[in-house]
Order: C-alpha cells, then structure tokens, then sequence
C-alpha cells in the first residue's frame, strides 16, 4: 500500500537535516575555486569584477547536487525546480529547493523520468 501524503511529509520532514547538511556540504565543494582560491587581483574594469557578477552556482550545475537528493531522497533533482540562473548563496538555494524537493517527494509536483540509456538507444 502507497504511502498517503500526510505520511510521506513527515517522512520528507524526518529527511530535511540530513538533506540541508549534505546539500550545504555539496555546495562548498562546488562553489570553491578549482584551485581552492579566487584571486584577490582578479582583473576588474570599473564595473568590478565578472567573478563577483555571476552566481555562486548557475542552474546547470545544480542540477549535479541530484547526487544528495538520490541519496537522502532517493529521488532525482529535476531541473524544473531549480532557480533560473542558479543561487548566490547556499542559503538562497536551500530555501528555494527544500520546499519544491517536498512537493516533488509528496507528489504535488509530477516530474517527467528520464529514460534509461537503453531506452535511447535504436536497435
């Protein structure tokens, strides 16, 4: 017997520490630098510098954090959920992911599945 709503919230709800901690770890891992620094003599115009101009994380490379949602949720991350032009802050991502990963958990928000690789491919 499926899960009724109210139960799969309170399973959600059990789930949100795990799932904010994981996602803020997963989000320093991605907005460091590659090298672990931004320079401090970046070049800037006086416009300042394109470094500080764009997000922290853009809306294509969220869609990787479906890494934590699969593990703590066992669902993916679908990209209609996510902000377009991605989030400045892992605060500002968090409150806007946490409350739509609940309704995609609970099956307010209906995401189309991707198809497996098999599936594509034409025999």
């Amino acid at each position: 017997m499926a899960a009724t709503k109210e139960e799969l919230k309170k399973i959600f709800a059990a789930k949100v520490p795990v799932l904010i901690a994981e996602l803020k770890e997963w989000f320093e891992e991605e907005a460091a630098a590659i090298d672990g620094s931004v320079e401090a003599d970046a070049p800037s115009g006086p416009g300042g510098s394109i470094i500080g101009m764009r997000p922290a994380i853009d809306s294509k490379r969220i869609v990787d954090a479906t890494v934590v949602t699969k593990k703590v949720l066992d669902i993916e991350l679908p990209p209609q959920i996510i902000k377009a032009g991605g989030y400045a802050s892992c605060e500002e991502m968090i409150a806007d992911l946490v409350p739509k990963l609940e309704k995609v958990f609970i099956g307010e928000i209906k995401v189309k599945k991707r198809k497996a690789a098999k599936e594509l491919e034409t025999v």
